[in-house]
């Protein structure tokens, strides 16, 4: 197999690199698979270039590390392949901030510790009275 780095996107460079390694080194499919812990049907559909079978957060996962276990790969590539998979940056939410509640009953919180310890001094009161109830 000949030693190529496709001249396309980042997704597909990173992807011919993973796989040239892994040959150069002369690990198979499953050893990788074991080696970082992913399927090895992933593995060779990653290798491929197949990316539809998974959400992009996860391919971006699997490809991140993979490539740092067997070093290949830099922090600019791997951006530019989150970016491929149109992935929001690390530490980063595009997220709508939750509502805010508002009214009479805003801010409140039920009191579920207090309202579990009266119900503990209950349960205790009403026992100690059947308790001692027969003792008299």
């Amino acid at each position: 197999m000949a030693d190529e780095t496709p001249s396309g996107g980042s997704l597909l460079q990173l992807t011919a690199a993973l796989k040239n390694e892994r040959i150069r080194r002369g690990l198979s499919v499953e050893d990788i698979s074991r080696l970082v812990n992913i399927g090895a049907s992933h593995i060779q559909k990653l290798e491929c270039g197949d990316f539809s079978y998974l959400p992009p957060l996860y391919v971006f996962s699997y490809l991140r590390k993979y490539a740092v276990e067997i070093g290949i790969g830099d922090e600019s590539l791997l951006e530019s392949c989150r970016q491929e998979l149109q992935l929001p940056q690390a530490g980063r939410l595009d997220v709508a901030p939750a509502p805010v509640a508002s009214g009479p009953r805003a801010g409140r919180r039920i009191p579920v510790l207090r309202i579990l310890l009266a119900l503990a001094a209950i349960v205790a009161l009403l026992l100690s009275i059947l308790y001692f109830g027969h003792l008299l």
